[in-house]
């Protein structure tokens, strides 16, 4: 019998081919896969600690702190961190001049470090301080007609209110006693009035309606936006009154809308509510007929009356006209009527308006929302992870 010649088997050596391709392949589809959860798990951690850098920016520059960055020195630097859900932010406020300041923020994400190491982003801010300058050039300071009579006194020279005198420095130069455009709009009536003042009474022809709602870098509608008080159009108000609540065995004052009533302390400038200074907006015509105090900065859209004796420390500033009667006004700060509507501002009565830079300074310190920290216009931000290694 022959024999059949011998013939190597194919088959096997082919699956085994088969099978060694096959575990490449889904080797490789594994770890393609795993690259791509890995490069979409970073991408979304530097995306986090992208934002987390730009939340540490806006959070400093909406809650700035004047006392701590306003003591810098050029080039001196503070820094703010906070550890929030996601991770990190911590910015480094570097002051670079005198209203300029530069901010390095940066955001780390601490969620899958164990894998991947931590995500770290950082971006720069370069922003500038904008801060209302409400410097009263005079005790009153108008435009447009102005009568003058009864008992009332206009005092220009600088004077520190009763009780304050161990929180304000000496009194600065005086001022004029009134400011106006055109010292020929004054009339007067009977002489037991009084103007005094370094001179009594001063001419500016370049004061107009506009100017006069002009605050350094502010406008008009930037001081109303900060209010923090709002008194409807037309309102008279009668009652005012130190409100005060005990919370946790202190007693914290009562503030903003919460307690329309309150405007300060300024008989108690060491009490609970005698450093608080509102910002106190009347919306339209404001009539007040009291005997009380307030402090702050009063803000009238459209005309003041003031009569009773009330007496108010800090700046006032009326969009329409001043009208004071009977026991009259009594301010001691400094009093701008734009006289918009160019209406007779009237001080008659026993109205009093004094001329007091400590007034003035007490409420402006007094209110922090008066400084903004606002990115510049252009070319503010910038991305310097790459720069910086990140």
């Amino acid at each position: 019998m022959t024999k059949s010649p011998s013939r190597a088997g194919f088959a096997l050596p082919v699956a085994v081919f088969a099978l060694v391709v096959v575990g490449v392949l889904v080797t490789g589809g594994f770890y393609l896969a795993r690259q791509e959860t890995r490069i979409g798990v970073a991408s979304d951690r530097a995306a986090q600690a992208f934002y987390l850098a730009e939340r540490g920016a806006a959070e400093v520059l909406s809650e700035w702190n004047a006392g701590l960055f306003g003591g810098l020195s050029n080039w001196q630097s503070a820094t703010v961190r906070d550890t929030v859900a996601e991770g990190t932010w911590e910015v480094q406020v570097t002051r670079l001049a005198s209203r300029l300041y530069f901010l390095l923020s940066t955001g780390t994400v601490f969620r899958g470090a164990g894998a991947l190491g931590e995500a770290s982003r950082r971006v720069g801010v370069i922003a500038r301080m904008n801060t209302a300058e409400i410097l009263p050039n005079a005790a009153l300071t108008t435009v447009g007609s102005l009568r003058v009579g009864g008992s009332s006194y206009i005092n220009g020279f600088d004077s520190i209110p009763a009780g304050w005198g161990s929180l304000c420095g000496s009194p600065g130069p005086a001022k004029p006693g009134i400011l106006i455009d055109e010292t020929t709009n004054i009339t007067y009536s009977g002489n037991a009035y009084g103007i005094s003042g370094n001179p009594p009474i001063a001419q500016d022809a370049g004061l107009s309606s506009q100017n006069l709602l002009e605050f350094g870098e502010l406008r008009w509608n930037d001081l109303v936006a900060m209010a923090d008080i709002r008194v409807a159009p037309g309102t008279t108000v009668t009652q005012l009154a130190p409100d005060s609540v005990q919370v946790g065995g202190t007693w914290l004052c009562r503030s903003g809308q919460v307690s329309p009533r309150n405007w300060g302390d300024p008989d108690s400038p060491g009490g609970v509510c005698g450093g608080y200074f509102p910002i106190i907006y009347a919306e339209g015509n404001l009539n007040v007929n009291s005997n009380k105090k307030g402090q702050g900065i009063l803000l009238v859209e459209g005309d003041l009356s003031v009569q009773g004796g009330h007496t108010f420390y800090g700046p006032v500033i009326v969009r329409g006209s001043l009208k004071t009667a009977g026991t009259g006004g009594h301010f001691r700060g400094g009093v701008i009527a734009a006289n918009v509507d160019l209406e007779t501002n009237t001080v008659l009565g026993n109205a009093l308006v004094q001329y007091s830079s400590c007034a003035i300074s007490r409420a402006l310190l007094g209110n922090s929302s008066l400084t903004r920290v606002r990115p510049l216009d252009r070319r503010s931000w910038v991305d310097l992870s790459s720069i910086l290694g990140n």
